[in-house]
């Protein structure tokens, strides 16, 4: 009978280890799941921030642009009318 507990007890030693190991693959994967997911997020929305904040320095520049060229413009007109 001895030999018997003997042979269960390693029965269910060697269950529960082989179920461990599978829990610990388990919680790994879903480990590597949400870290993959987190990246990708977090690419995602550094990749939006950038062209959002490219597009308004763009506008900003545009406007900069328009600006002195109506400075310019009234420049140019102000000399006009000196010589007119």
């Amino acid at each position: 009978m001895r030999t018997q507990l003997l042979a269960d007890k390693e029965t269910l030693l060697g269950a529960m280890s082989t179920s461990h190991y599978a829990h610990l693959q388990c919680v790994d994967a879903r480990d590597d799941a949400m870290t993959s997911s987190a990246t990708g997020w977090l690419e995602r929305s550094v990749d939006e921030l950038h062209e959002r904040e490219e597009h308004r320095r763009n506008r900003a520049r545009v406007t900069e642009i328009n600006h002195l060229i109506d400075h310019l413009r009234d420049d140019v007109d102000n000399v006009e009318m000196m010589f007119d």
